[in-house]
């Protein structure tokens, strides 16, 4: 596959990572795993997405042509080949071979999020909010093995990612890294844990009002949320466990800021829920994109939709443009496929 990296209508083309963020493809090495899918069918039936790893990445000059749709702009290699619904079928075509109005098949349109302290202490109330536990705070139950305030998440994900921005944002949580018993079991778990002379710094934090208009606060907070009470099972349905209450409203207020449409069970803001579902149904579309735009760091939800979700959804190309000779850069995956700007492409 060859991608142009000094695109004059766009910034660098990027490559999903696994880790479900974007990355240049001029900065790309052997090793990385990002998202890939299948080359072909399996079973005769349909392709999925899988998680593949870089073999090879190599600069070379080739002619280059611009690729625009609604989503993205890419400048590609003459020979570099997209999927494509054409005449009802799925089908690899070289970019010489496109038509403007050829729908090339679509992952989720690509973002340039950048953490910020905004998003870091968003996250931190999240993961707090989903699976913190207070004095004073959330009816939080006694437990005599388990004094001053924690995280009791049982993947070290959370753990780490909580400490690590806490050190930049409350440093005055001194939270830390601590192995602690989890809920009534003999099981342990990794937790961030703060110190009791910190409880009430910590509970007044969590209990005082929340930016209402800050996207990314918003989006920090819904990822902690999703990485400690969040669940989106074999990748098909995407949701928030929460009961009538402040976190709820709070995660229903974050979801409108950011323009998804969700529902719950009882189908009315308010009332009894065990779930708040992104809408409609199980449009994966619109679970791909906010995985994307919220980040949360759980690997097993992030990726649950890895060998779980076939491909689909296209997107038109609004224009073709030839362009001069440029570096490229030839990407090659286990795969055999790779997806840059959102777009499914075959790399070598």
């Amino acid at each position: 596959m060859g991608v142009i990296s000094n695109m004059p209508t766009a910034a660098q083309t990027r490559a999903l990572l696994a880790d479900m963020t974007w990355e240049p493809v001029s900065t790309l090495t052997p090793g990385q795993r990002v998202i890939t899918f299948d080359k072909t069918p399996r079973d005769h039936r349909y392709r999925m997405y899988r998680v593949g790893e870089i073999t090879d990445v190599e600069a070379c000059k080739a002619e280059t042509t611009q690729i625009i749709t609604s989503d993205a702009t890419v400048s590609v290699s003459t020979s570099h080949k997209f999927l494509v619904q054409k005449w009802n079928k799925s089908m690899y075509r070289e970019v010489g071979e496109l038509d403007v109005d050829d729908e090339i098949y679509r992952f989720a349109a690509p973002n340039g999020y950048e953490e910020n302290d905004a998003y870091r202490e968003g996250y931190i109330t999240g993961a707090f909010c989903g699976d913190g536990s207070v004095p004073g705070w959330k009816d939080r139950v006694e437990d005599p093995r388990n004094t001053g305030s924690y995280i009791s998440s049982v993947d070290e994900e959370v753990a780490r990612t909580v400490v690590k921005y806490a050190d930049h944002v409350v440093p005055e949580f001194e939270l830390s890294l601590k192995r602690r018993q989890y809920s009534d079991s003999s099981e342990t778990a990794l937790m961030p844990v703060s110190p009791g002379a910190c409880d009430e710094t910590i509970r007044d934090r969590l209990t005082s009002e929340r930016p209402s208009n800050d996207e990314d606060y918003a989006r920090g907070f819904l990822a902690g949320l999703m990485d400690t009470d969040g669940t989106y099972p074999e990748g098909k349905e995407l949701g928030y466990c929460q009961y009538e209450g402040p976190i709820f409203e709070q995660v229903c207020e974050y979801l409108d800021l950011l323009g998804y449409d969700w529902s719950h069970d009882e189908g009315e803001k308010g009332e009894y829920s065990d779930k708040i579902r992104l809408t409609p149904g199980r449009e994966t579309g619109r679970a791909f994109e906010h995985l994307l735009e919220t980040r949360p760091k759980v690997s097993r939800k992030r990726l649950a939709f890895v060998g779980n979700r076939r491909i689909s959804g296209q997107i038109p190309i609004n224009s073709i443009e030839p362009k001069e000779e440029n570096t490229v850069y030839h990407v090659s995956t286990t795969e055999g496929t790779l997806i840059t700007e959102g777009m499914l492409s075959h790399s070598p």
